[in-house]
Formats: C-alpha cells, structure tokens, sequence
C-alpha cells in the first residue's frame, strides 16, 4: 500500500520543491523493503504529504472536469458536423436549384421571344384586315345592310370568312359595281374596292392552285366592249382614262367573271 501511494503522489506531482523531488527519486529508486519504507515516512514530513494527497485529489478532480469537457466536446463536434453536412449538402441543393432556374429562364427567354415573333408575325398579317374592317364599319348602314349577307363585321375572323366562297366575292365586287354606276360616294367605292382585292387575293391563297386572275387593264389601253364596262359619264370609245374596278377571270377557261369597270 505505501508503494502504491508513492507511485500515486509521484504520478501526480505537479508543484513540489525540488528537494523534495530528490528526496522522492531517492527513495523510489532505493530497494522496497520495510526499512527504506520506513526511513521515506519519516524523511517525508507528513504535512508534504498531505499536501501532495490534496494536489492529487484537486488534479484527479481537474482532470475529471477536462475528460468530461472533452466528451462534450466531442459530441458538439458531431453535431457541428452533422450540421456542416446538412449544410453542404443545402448548399449543394441550392446551386442544383440555381442552375435549373437559370436554364428554366433561358428557356423562358427564348420561348418569350418566338411567342413575341409570332405575335408581331400575327399582328403584321392581320394588321390590314383589321385596318380593313375599320373602313367597313365606316361605310353607311345602308351599304353595310346591302351587304349583310356577304360580309360579317362581328370581328376580324368573321371578316375574313367572309371570302370563303366565290359567291361573296362575286357578289362583294357585283355590289361595289352597282354602286358605282349609281354615282356612289367615291370614298365608300375605294373601300369596298380594297376589300374586294383582299378578299381576292385571301381566297385565291387559299386554294392549292389559284382558280382566278385579276385584269391587267390599265390607263391609256383602248376601250373595248367586249372586254370591260364603261361607268357612268364615259365616252363611248377611246382611251381608258381610269379604272375603277379590275374584273377577274377564270384560270382554267380564261371565261370572264366579272369585266372590269372604267372611266373612258
């Protein structure tokens, strides 16, 4: 048992004088036996070692204190690891997120644009037929009742249905003619002459091949009743001096369906 306790006061020596650490080398490295025993107690006074006991005690309890802070340490450096991780891998989620978002929006970008492209594309190809309709609602309720049931004015895509056949466009360019040998308002012949020629050329795109061609009647060609109509106040014979209204033909036949009307 003394050996031991010296073994211990020893191991736990921290702040001793140094004859005092002599003192305890001499006696651990002289032979164990009884007398050397002896002769350490009583060269050790037994306040020394009572001191050195309560430095033991106070440095196995410091000790204690550490090896428990250590243990907490470690399990906060766990879980300061589990959470790094978490966050990492949030991190990492997050630049996925990132990424995706900015190819979504490159890609939102460019469909953007073609819808922009096609709506200007959309307003360019409608842009003369809503100008047209315009003009229509324009015209006099007694023209626009005359022509009921031809042309719908209700809306643009109404309008254009309106050249679906080639009984309206006959009877859009028979109105326009009738209204022309009438002495009609000039301004509502124009308009009713512009549709006309819309509508022609809609019609006739619309067909794999065309079926119609327009007169190629121009100012300064010789009248010729066989060919064209002569308007209202016209010289009998002559040079044309305007053409009013262009007829149209068959492709096919070359048969006339509307001849032209002109101011000689």
């Amino acid at each position: 048992n003394k050996d031991k306790e010296f073994e211990n006061l020893i191991l736990n020596l921290l702040d001793t004088s140094p004859a005092i650490q002599n003192k305890i080398r001499s006696i651990c490295s002289a032979p164990r036996d009884k007398t050397s025993l002896h002769r350490a107690e009583t060269i050790i006074p037994d306040a020394d070692i009572e001191q050195l006991r309560s430095k033991c005690i106070r440095l196995e309890s410091e000790n204690k204190k550490l090896s428990e802070h250590i243990v907490r340490l470690e399990i906060d450096s766990k879980k300061a690891k589990t959470e790094s991780d978490a966050c990492t891998k949030q991190l990492n989620d997050l630049e996925r997120d990132y990424q995706m978002a900015k190819e979504n929006e490159k890609a939102l970008s460019a469909s953007l644009a073609k819808a922009n492209e096609n709506v200007r594309k959309l307003k360019e190809r409608f842009s003369n037929p809503v100008f047209l309709l315009d003009r229509y609602r324009s015209l006099s309720t007694t023209i626009r009742i005359g022509l009921s049931d031809v042309i719908c004015d209700k809306n643009e895509i109404l309008f254009i249905a309106s050249c679906s056949s080639p009984d309206n466009l006959k009877a859009i360019w028979t109105y326009t003619k009738r209204l022309s040998g009438s002495d009609g308002d000039a301004d509502s012949i124009e308009v009713l002459s512009d549709i006309f020629d819309y509508f022609f050329e809609i019609f006739n795109s619309s067909l794999r091949e065309p079926v119609y061609s327009r007169d190629t009647v121009e100012a300064g060609y010789s009248f010729d009743d066989d060919k064209y109509d002569r308007c209202a106040g016209s010289a009998t014979s002559g040079k044309i001096t305007q053409v009013i209204l262009r007829g149209y033909k068959s492709v096919n036949t070359g048969a006339i369906i509307c001849r032209s009307l002109v101011r000689v």
